[in-house]
């Protein structure tokens, strides 16, 4: 006879095997689940990376609009793509999803940096003259004119080789700029509404949301003691003073002029109508831009000024679309970096000051203690060899239409 404990050891047998049993079929319920899961994500990865690829390529000139594709036909997974400006760069956005699975990233995209130029300088009859310990490295478009050496306080030219590159002639005019994206920094640039500035500690927008535009009143003219970072604009008919405790990363601002304080740190882009002072020892970080965009009406001469000390990695720039005899003018400090390009009417530079990357210019300005010269190159050196080969330029250049690039990644 059985022992009546053998049918409790029985029923806790059975339970056993029924809780393993249990716990084997929900572990492969979610294991099948996971891999399920584990599937659909490598998918929209893979769809992601097409969807960069499109939006990278040269025949997607869509811009301000969604694109939605269906990649494989079968209304499973789809893409949307969304092209726009920001500033001189291109904003790009996608998203990726298959039923209620979404991936989605942003980032800006720039344009490949092919010209191996250190210097464009028109040709207005004139040769340019090295002085010093002036440096020129990378190629010349040069007037017809040449380089030559030249004393000046009693110095010769030190180096061996006027220019390590070839020469090739110049134009008359500064090479063009793209008109669509001209028209639409000058509509930021016009009077204009906005959301009420009112920002005390810190703002945040995500490339994903609308940008947010901020409208500075005449009594607000610096910004200080803040962070801003994200898809926002702001905009002031007056001058705006960056206070070097602000902190700025992607934001653009608009203004007649604009004033960076001594030591600024961050990336932003500055467009103005007059004039872009910027202090000694800020620090610029790429990607950049500093513009000013001369209106035919104004009797004065835009600039963009870098303070001594400074180090700027993007793009200087000044324009005017009718060549006037008060030309748009960037003007260098001693001991200045820039890491990338310059383009403006005048460029006006001092001793020791250091361009990696390429300038244009119809002229070169240097001022000494005694002497105003004009295309003189004393003690200064333009070396694109040095500039980083993951440098990529803007599209706001007309002529530089090369493979777009991941720039930055944003979100």
């Amino acid at each position: 006879m059985l022992k009546a404990a053998a049918l409790y050891i029985v029923i806790i047998v059975s339970l056993l095997i029924a809780v393993i049993s249990a716990s084997l079929l929900t572990i492969a319920f979610y294991y099948r689940l996971e891999v399920q899961k584990k599937i659909r994500m490598d998918k929209l990865m893979t769809n992601m990376e097409s969807g960069t690829a499109i939006l990278l390529s040269e025949g997607f000139e869509t811009y301000d609009g969604d694109k939605i594709l269906d990649l494989y036909g079968d209304q499973k997974d789809s893409l949307i793509l969304n092209k726009a400006r920001w500033g001189v760069f291109d904003l790009q956005t996608l998203k990726s999803f298959e039923l209620k699975d979404t991936l989605k990233c942003s980032f800006l995209s720039g344009n490949m940096f092919k010209d191996q130029g250190a210097i464009y300088l028109a040709d207005e009859d004139r040769p340019l003259s090295v002085s010093g310990n002036t440096q020129i490295t990378g190629n010349g478009e040069l007037p017809k004119a040449g380089l030559k050496q030249a004393y000046v306080d009693g110095r010769p030219y030190e180096g061996k080789e006027l220019i390590k590159g070839r020469i090739k002639p110049s134009g008359r005019e500064l090479p063009p700029l793209d008109d669509e994206l001209l028209k639409r920094i000058e509509t930021y640039l016009k009077p204009m509404d906005g959301i009420p500035f009112d920002v005390k500690d810190s703002i945040r927008n995500s490339f994903f949301n609308k940008e947010l535009i901020y409208k500075l009143t005449s009594d607000q003219q610096e910004i200080s003691q803040v962070k801003i970072r994200g898809k926002i604009i702001l905009v002031s008919d007056t001058t705006v003073k960056i206070s070097s405790s602000a902190i700025l990363e992607d934001v653009q601002i608009y203004a007649r002029a604009i004033v960076i304080e001594s030591g600024f740190k961050g990336s932003c882009q500055l467009f103005a109508r007059d004039s872009i002072i910027i202090g000694r020892d800020c620090d610029f970080h790429y990607p950049s831009f500093a513009g000013v965009f001369k209106p035919d009406s104004s009797q004065i001469q835009a600039k963009v000024s870098l303070d001594s000390a400074s180090h700027f990695s993007g793009i200087l720039l000044g324009h005017e679309s009718k060549r006037t005899d008060l030309q748009t003018l960037v003007s260098l400090g001693k001991n200045t970096l820039v890491n990338g390009e310059i383009y403006a009417g005048y460029i006006k530079v001092e001793r020791t000051v250091n361009v990696y990357g390429k300038v244009y210019a119809n002229r070169f300005v240097m001022q000494t203690p005694s002497t105003l010269y004009e295309n003189y190159l004393i003690d200064i050196t333009l070396n694109r060899k040095l500039l980083s080969k993951y440098y990529l330029s803007s599209p706001i250049f007309k002529g530089n239409k090369s493979e777009q690039k991941i720039l930055k990644w944003l979100n």
